[in-house]
């Protein structure tokens, strides 16, 4: 019999009416366990006093401001278990980073590019057109320019001192998104969430497929790479096999159903291990 659990759920504005972490909510209250919010956007707190802190067994975040992240590494040094750790979501935020770490374990990734705007014209060669310019911090796509040459770089006004720009790959119209809980691992196809060369993409459907071994491994790999726990690693299929656009920290898990009651039993196992 598990004791009565007190969990933190330190969650952005933007993602509390998201099917996750509301439902990984509900089935950790279903199970007895009580969870308090804690809105990085709404408190203020007084460095030093750990009162705050106190009453918890564990500590779920879902966001990545600098508010949630400070107080996400307040809690580890406290001693008090997290979900994802501080380092794990900063990590996958800073895109730039990211894609370094990725490139240096040889993950199958476009060919990506870092440096100021005006220095990428030189740097980029013509195969690898058209590119995509991302925001360094961005999320949820947005923010997101294809340029199709490099004259258009040199007329480009990018509001960030550095830019990081990846080969813009044909696929299929659909991410294959690998979502991942620990070492387990879903695999779910949807329509692509960012697809500007598609006429429409309206009657795909987002559909669930079998994790393949070697699916399974990929979506693994990288999760371990960063250390997260709640993560998911973008997909999409190319010509040349399947490419590894990012990783982000505990995604909505779209398309799963259940997944609510998984999460919440790993996070109960973390608690008390």
């Amino acid at each position: 019999m598990i004791d009565t659990l007190s969990i933190g759920m330190l969650v952005e504005d933007r993602y509390k009416a998201q099917s996750q972490p509301a439902g990984m909510i509900s089935a950790l209250q279903a199970c007895g366990h009580r969870v308090t919010l804690l809105d990085p956007q709404s408190s203020s707190y007084e460095a030093g006093n750990n009162s705050w802190l106190s009453k918890f067994d564990l500590i779920i975040a879902r966001g990545r401001s600098l508010g949630l992240l400070y107080l996400l590494a307040w809690a580890e040094a406290q001693g008090v278990p997290t979900i994802n750790r501080r380092a794990a979501i900063a990590s996958v935020h800073n895109k730039a980073e990211m894609a370094v770490a990725l490139a240096g374990r040889n993950f199958p990734t476009p060919r990506t590019f870092l440096g100021p705007v005006n220095t990428l014209t030189c740097q980029v060669p013509d195969s690898c057109y058209p590119v995509i310019f991302k925001p360094i911090f961005g999320d949820n796509s947005n923010g997101l320019r294809v340029v199709q040459n490099s004259a258009e770089i040199e007329g480009l006004h990018w509001p960030e001192a550095t830019a990081l720009v990846q080969q813009y790959l044909p696929s299929d119209g659909c991410d294959l998104k690998l979502y991942g809980i620990g070492d387990r691992i879903w695999v779910v196809r949807k329509p692509a969430s960012f697809s500007p060369d598609l006429i429409s993409n309206s009657k795909l459907q987002i559909e669930c497929l079998p994790t393949t071994q070697a699916l399974g491994e990929l979506g693994y790999e990288c999760g371990k790479l960063f250390g997260l726990d709640f993560y998911g690693v973008d997909c999409i299929h190319t010509p040349d096999g399947l490419v590894v656009i990012e990783v982000n920290d505990f995604p909505n898990y779209t398309g799963l159903t259940g997944i609510g009651r998984e999460l919440a039993n790993y996070a109960v196992h973390r608690a008390i291990h």
